[in-house]
Order: C-alpha cells, then structure tokens, then sequence
C-alpha cells in the first residue's frame, strides 16, 4: 500500500527478496519537485527510517526532522534539494541486518546479514526509487546516512559500493562490532578515500565507543590524501550516544555531503 500526503510518500509493505521481508519506506520530496517536470535530483537513503523524520514512530519519541533541515538549509542556499529516502530498521532483526559480520550483543550470539542488507538496497530498493523517481543515479549524487549501527552497516556498505553510493553520513558509528574487520575494510577498499565523500563523527560522552572509533578512523585519515578535503572527521564536544544529539547536528554532514560549492 503506498499513501501520498503531498511531499511525503509512505510505502507501508515495501518487499525484499534477498531478506525475505517487507519493511515501511516513506519518501520525502523537494518542493520544486512538482514545479520543474524536467528536474531530477540527488538522493540520500538514511537507515532507522523510523527515527529519520518526526517523533510519531521514532525510538524514545525523537525524531531527526531531517526534512524539517533540509528545508531551511535549502533556503538558506547552503545545500542542493535532495530526494530523502526513510528506511525502516526491522527492530529485532536491526542487529543482524546492519552488522557484516558475525557478533555478540548481550551475550546473544548475532549472525550478520549486512551483506543481504546491501543487496536489498543495490538491488531493490535503489532501482524502485530510481525508476519511480526523477533522480541522480550516479554515486557523485547517492548519499547513504546512519549512527551508531547505522553508522556501521553505512561505513560497509559505502567502502565496499563507491561506485553506487559516494556520500556517505558515517555518525556514532558502531565501530566496537567487528574493529578489526573494519580497519581491514578501509585497507582493502581504497577507492572510497579517493573519489566518495565522507562525514565521520564521534560524540564525547558516548562511553567505549570512542576506542575503536579512534582505531578506524586514525586507519581512515592515514590511508587517505587530507588535503583533498573529501573527508571529515569530528568529535563532538559534549554529544551523547542519543537521537536528540544526532537531530542536533544533522545539518552538519548535510552540508559537507550536498553542499553548494
């Protein structure tokens, strides 16, 4: 079933067939979009859709607004109209969908499906939007955005695809699941340093996340060329491993990610 309130577009059952589920997609649309037939535009797919907009349906009532920053960052000229494409998180499958190797979290073992995850996005759900849409395919105009695990299956998911997605939002990334595995990603998939831009963050007051953080992202800075100026990397003074902190600075890799030169 797809409802279309205007310039938000609900796709409650969207299906896949590499994970074998249906997951709600909503999708927001610029405001010319419906003004200018012939205008297509970039697009940013963004995990944990339920968090991505309003509070309604987000985890501890707190939503990102992302539209809502979106729309005053445009006005203000500082970044390009975007297409925003809300995923939804499988809840109790969340784990499991956004990590791309195996795992244990309390004391459960975790069997990671991220690679499937991958897939649906490469397979299903980008050629859906891109066919229904008027969009910028190519990976200088797909962005890809998440925190904490989130921010993990889109630092797999972006190194490993930087000819699919080639902006990446990396913030609060869970990089304690799997470290070495993800400073092994950055050594194998070296084109993403050179040609994908990329936001990294890191909150002050986010607990042990901040080791392995600190591992990858020094591997990050080490393997790339800084004075591209592609890449930035940031802690956050003060920021907690929370959805109000991470609506609080959305407009930051939003502007690093699409902003107008």
């Amino acid at each position: 079933m797809i409802d279309i309130d205007e310039r938000m577009i609900t796709i409650k059952d969207f299906p896949s067939r590499n994970l074998e589920n249906n997951r709600e997609i909503n999708i927001y649309i610029p405001s010319s979009y419906y003004e200018d037939n012939e205008k297509s535009y970039p697009v940013l797919y963004m995990h944990d859709g339920q968090n991505v907009f309003d509070g309604e349906r987000a985890y501890a009532g707190v939503g990102w607004t992302v539209h809502e920053v979106h729309d005053e960052l445009v006005s203000r000229g500082m970044i390009r109209e975007l297409i925003i494409v809300g995923i939804d998180n499988m809840q109790e499958d969340r784990l499991s969908e956004y990590a791309h190797v195996n795992g244990r979290f309390k004391r459960q073992r975790i069997m990671g499906k991220g690679k499937l995850y991958e897939r649906f996005l490469i397979e299903e759900l980008k050629p859906f939007v891109d066919e229904n849409f008027r969009t910028l395919t190519g990976p200088e105009d797909t962005g890809l955005m998440g925190s904490s695990m989130g921010g993990l299956v889109t630092f797999n998911i972006g190194f490993r695809n930087p000819h699919v997605f080639g902006r990446l939002g990396i913030i609060s990334p869970s990089f304690w699941w799997g470290t070495r595995a993800n400073i092994n990603t950055v050594d194998i998939y070296q084109d993403a340093l050179a040609n994908s831009r990329i936001w990294i963050d890191m909150g002050t007051k986010e607990g042990g996340l901040d080791r392995s953080f600190d591992k990858v992202v020094e591997r990050i800075l080490t393997k790339s060329d800084r004075s591209r100026g592609n890449i930035e990397a940031h802690w956050i003074i003060g920021a907690a491993h929370t959805e109000t902190d991470w609506q609080r600075r959305v407009h930051w890799p939003l502007i690093h990610l699409f902003g107008l030169d």
